[in-house]
């Protein structure tokens, strides 16, 4: 058999190829993991930085890594929470379902009432609003149940002194002034009539990653 010296010793010696040749490719994988996960790290930058002790929150899950974590956060803890008080609330028309995305000290979001707003997040003023369909000049598809206007559902993306956001029932992308929301570009990524953006926008490298 092959030179084995029994049907034993062969048994035994295809167990132990077959336990080298596992053992192998587990070892590469570790390796090619260990390799992926550096070069993540390696190039995790934001507009030619990393990430400091600010308190932006660039895009939904606050930054590339996505953690959702306020490093610089001190005020909330378990000892402080029992004092909290409101300190101050902003009407936004209907629902927000969108998480704020901040950027020096001024929260942008939208509303399904069909605007964005920008306000200021120390005392809840505003500091501008703009109507989606107004400011793109186009209608809602019909597609969208109960929703007869031009909306967005995702969080607005900072990209230098920009906002990226996607239109929920459109399939398209705008950019936005961030000091006064006035319109920079428009992009419509799907012309079919059912084509929406349910994704947050990931800035990164000069390119903005959405679905």
């Amino acid at each position: 058999m092959g030179g084995c010296p029994s049907p034993w010793a062969c048994e035994a010696y295809l167990r132990a190829g077959h336990a080298h040749r596992s053992y192998g490719t587990l070892l590469s994988l570790l390796c090619t993991f260990c390799l992926l996960t550096f070069k993540a790290s390696a190039d995790f930058n934001w507009h030619g930085k990393k990430p400091n002790a600010t308190q932006n929150w660039l895009n939904h899950g606050s930054d590339l890594r996505n953690r959702r974590y306020a490093n610089k956060e001190t005020k909330i803890s378990p000892s402080t929470v029992s004092k909290l008080s409101l300190k101050w609330k902003f009407y936004a028309g209907k629902d927000i379902t969108a998480t704020p995305a901040i950027f020096n000290g001024t929260l942008y979001f939208p509303s399904w009432n069909g605007y964005i707003y920008a306000i200021n997040a120390s005392n809840g003023s505003l500091v501008w609003k703009q109507n989606l369909q107004n400011i793109t000049g186009l209608n809602a598809t019909g597609f969208v149940p109960n929703v007869n206007y031009t909306v967005s559902r995702s969080t607005p993306t900072i990209a230098g002194d920009l906002l990226i956001i996607g239109i929920y029932g459109l399939a398209v992308v705008i950019a936005l002034q961030g000091s006064n929301g006035k319109l920079v570009w428009l992009t419509q990524l799907d012309s079919h009539a059912a084509g929406l953006i349910t994704m947050s926008g990931t800035y990164y490298n000069g390119l903005v990653n959405l679905l």
